[in-house]
């Protein structure tokens, strides 16, 4: 009978222990969901009103909660960017990691990657009515988050050329530069031609012809 009752007594904590995990779980939940939520708002009020116009009330407003719990999740404005672009990062590293998993050429490639860490993001926030300000951001507050970003693309670039050449579909002994190395010219050669851009066309068109330059001859026929 104590053995029985123990049993049950050690059933009974165990089901406690499950209800507050599950509901623990539940909290975690909601509160991503609230957090996803802001973030969503925020970009939107962001890119509509500008970075220095839009304040904690509207995103709180706009995100359906009141201004106090939105501090509960976040302590700023400053806080939300930067969750919001490191939410964009990972998601755009998952990204590049896929353009390299697509059965296409190199060259094919790394254009998608460049389209992915770069003109995406440059062509949807350059058409808002506050665009620029936000590309200013990156030599203000926001610069070790720009820096990040530039990083997170590098990394997925570089880690790309490295599969390709492993896999023999780029010779790099031709040139004896390293997949790093690489990288960095085809990054270089984009922010020399982001600077002189007249249009965005014209920035997409010189992209692809300085893949096409670098890369089309490491390529294995």
């Amino acid at each position: 009978m104590a053995l029985c009752a123990y049993g049950w007594r050690r059933k009974s904590i165990a089901d406690k222990i499950s209800k507050n995990v599950i509901m623990s779980i539940m909290d975690e939940t909601k509160e991503d969901s609230r957090r996803a939520a802001v973030l969503a708002e925020a970009f939107t009020a962001f890119v509509t009103y500008g970075y220095k116009r839009t304040t904690m009330d509207d995103i709180a407003r706009a995100a359906g909660m009141s201004r106090p719990a939105l501090y509960l999740l976040y302590r700023n404005k400053y806080e939300i960017f930067e969750a919001l672009m490191l939410s964009m990062m990972t998601e755009m590293e998952a990204e590049l990691a896929a353009c390299f998993d697509a059965d296409l050429p190199p060259v094919a490639k790394v254009k998608s990657a460049m389209r992915i860490g770069f003109l995406d993001g440059y062509h949807k926030i350059r058409n808002t009515p506050h665009g620029a300000e936000l590309f200013d951001l990156k030599n203000a507050e926001a610069a070790d988050l720009f820096r990040q970003w530039l990083a997170v693309v590098e990394n997925g670039l570089s880690s790309g050329l490295k599969r390709e050449a492993e896999a023999g579909r780029i010779d790099l002994t031709r040139t004896r530069v390293s997949p790093e190395r690489l990288t960095t010219l085809v990054i270089d050669g984009f922010e020399g031609a982001k600077a002189r851009m007249t249009t965005f066309e014209d920035l997409e068109a010189k992209v692809c012809d300085l893949v096409d330059v670098v890369l089309g001859p490491l390529t294995v026929r």
